[in-house]
Formats: structure tokens, C-alpha cells, sequence
């Protein structure tokens, strides 16, 4: 055989291997590629499931907390002295991850729900609230007419609010809900809502499934107590919550504080809605968890009546730094 011809036929063997060689190693890379991606997708789900489980650990932390509280100090008064209303620095998960939890009371904020109420005085009482709070604010008090609106059983346009007829000619068209306000983000549909205005008052306001809105003097902000009535100032307000409270009683806060002498009914120093927020982080995974709990007030006992997944968690610890001048 010519020594040319031997040649040829070894080096199409040749070019023959080097073409299965990278076939199985090209073969064998899309197996690794997608190897690892399924490791990854079941390594990130096992990851977002324990930081789910953590949040879920938080909220019966809280409601145990919550329910102890009821049972050692007593259903009569809720204060911001209490083991449910410290702050409690965030902690790590097993050297995995982190979190961190807060609960606050819904009784001492303004119930945007009160709007709903078919007693004309309680409506129109709680109008003027909302209104003295949007000007605090400086907010468009006409927003006030629109959650009104919103949540009032008749089609009828109150001020300068709106009905069906202008959320049927919006993109895309909706109604509005005439019942209560189940949501936040319902307050972004109204007609007027600018997002930003929106964002600034959720802070005060909260959403209780009942149009009664007692407020709770041992832990109400400062704009909460001002917008009681036109003869409490905010500066007055103010200098009340910079100080510890924790009145066993309306007729103790009242006699310490006149100008609360004619909102006196819409008073309380118990609390029977409380929120519960937290944030998981596990590896590269994190959940956020709100949970809105009831607690009876004759037996304690604790009820989940709404979750969220989707509120942005703000943590509420304040950490000061200074720096030394050289």
C-alpha cells in the first residue's frame, strides 16, 4: 500500500475521533450545563421555602407573644412598654441568613374604613378627621371625598369625589368597590391618587375590617391624636407622645389632657388589632411577610385575618453613628 494512501486513511481516523471527542464533550457540558441548573432551581427553592417557613415562625412568635401579653398584663391596656412593642434588633438564621420582625397596632392608627359607616354623624366625623390629616400632610383634601366615595354603599358623587361614571371612562375601566377597603393598593385607583400622596399617608391610616375607629391613646402617633378634633394642636400632640404613656384608663388620659374632653367616645387603652411584619433572608432568597392578627378580647385568643406577601419591608431600628473629628 503507497505510503500517501496509509496517511490519508490515518488522518481521516484521526479527524474521525477528534469529531466523536467533541461531540461526547460538547455532549457531556449541555449534561453538566444543565446539571447544574437544576441543582441551582432546586438549591434556590429550598432557599425561598425556609425563608418562607422562617416568616411563618415569626407570626406565631408574634402571636404567642400577643396572647402572653394578654395574659399576663390583662385585656384592660396596651401600651408601648409592652414585650409585643419592643424593638428587637434583627438575628441570624443558623449562620444561613437573617431576619427580622416587628409588630405594631392597627388601634392606633386612623381606620380609613371608618368612611364606610352608615351612621351620616360617624361619617361625617371621621370625613373631617381624614381631611385635617391630608392637610398635615399636604395632600389634596378632595382625596378624602374620594376614599369616601370608594367605600360608601350608593353610586351618589359626595364633593369632589367619584362613582362609577369616572372609573368606567379610566384605562382600563373599573367600578368603584362600595364596601370596605380590603387592600392598600385600592387607594391607588381612586381618582385622584397620585402615588407619591399615597405613599406619604399610609403610614397613619390602616384598614380594620369594621367602620368603628377607636383610637388607642397609649399608642397613637402624633398626627393621629392632632386630627382628632380642630381644638387639639399638633404641637400639643407632639409633646404627648414624646413622653412614656401608659394610662389604665380613657377618664386618667382625658383628666391629664382636657382638650381630649370632647372626642373623648372615640377613645380607647386597648388594643384588639395588631400587625405583624417580617423579613427572611436565607442564602440568596428572601420573603416578606404581613400579617394583619385579631385578638379577642375576653379570651386573648390570636386570629390571622389577612397575609401579605408583597409589602415592602421597612425596618423601623434607628442606628446612630458619629464620627470623630480629627
Amino acid at each position: 500500500m503507497p505510503v500517501d494512501r496509509l496517511d490519508n486513511q490515518k488522518g481521516v481516523a484521526l479527524i474521525s475521533v477528534l469529531l466523536v471527542v467533541a461531540v461526547l464533550v460538547a455532549i457531556t457540558t449541555r449534561l453538566l450545563s444543565g446539571h447544574n441548573l437544576v441543582v441551582h432551581h432546586h438549591s434556590a427553592s429550598f432557599e425561598q421555602n425556609q425563608a418562607l417557613q422562617y416568616a411563618y415562625g415569626a407570626e406565631t412568635f408574634a402571636r404567642q407573644v400577643l396572647f402572653e401579653d394578654h395574659s399576663t398584663s390583662g385585656p384592660g391596656v396596651d401600651h408601648l412598654g409592652e414585650s409585643w412593642a419592643r424593638q428587637v434588633l434583627p438575628f441570624e438564621l443558623d449562620d444561613i441568613g437573617y431576619m427580622e420582625a416587628q409588630i405594631t397596632d392597627l388601634n392606633g392608627c386612623f381606620n380609613l374604613n371608618s368612611l364606610a359607616a352608615t351612621d351620616d354623624v360617624v361619617q361625617k366625623r371621621s370625613l373631617k378627621r381624614l381631611k385635617r390629616m391630608l392637610r398635615e400632610l399636604q395632600i389634596n383634601e378632595a382625596f378624602a371625598d374620594n376614599v369616601r366615595d370608594w367605600v360608601d354603599a350608593d353610586d351618589r358623587v359626595n364633593g369632589f369625589g367619584a362613582e362609577d361614571t369616572t372609573y368606567l371612562g379610566k384605562f382600563p375601566p373599573h367600578r368603584a368597590a362600595n364596601t370596605t377597603i380590603s387592600h392598600e393598593s385600592e387607594l391607588f385607583l381612586l381618582d385622584i391618587a397620585e402615588p407619591e400622596q399615597v405613599r406619604r399617608l399610609l403610614p397613619y391610616v390602616c384598614l380594620l375590617p369594621f367602620t368603628d375607629n377607636n383610637i388607642n391613646v397609649n399608642t397613637a402617633n402624633a398626627l393621629t391624636l392632632a386630627t382628632l378634633d380642630d381644638g387639639i394642636g399638633l404641637g400639643s400632640a407632639e409633646a404627648i407622645t414624646m413622653t412614656d404613656r401608659a394610662f389604665q384608663s380613657v377618664e386618667e388620659f382625658v383628666a391629664a389632657h382636657p382638650e381630649f374632653a370632647a372626642v373623648a367616645e372615640d377613645l380607647t387603652v386597648r388594643s384588639e388589632h395588631f400587625a405583624m411584619h417580617a423579613q427572611a433572608v436565607v442564602g440568596g432568597a428572601s420573603v416578606t411577610l404581613y400579617s394583619h392578627l385579631s385578638r379577642n378580647l375576653s379570651d386573648g385568643r390570636i386570629t390571622v385575618l389577612q397575609r401579605d406577601f408583597a409589602k415592602l419591608f421597612r425596618s423601623s431600628l434607628s442606628i446612630e453613628s458619629s464620627q470623630d473629628n480629627q
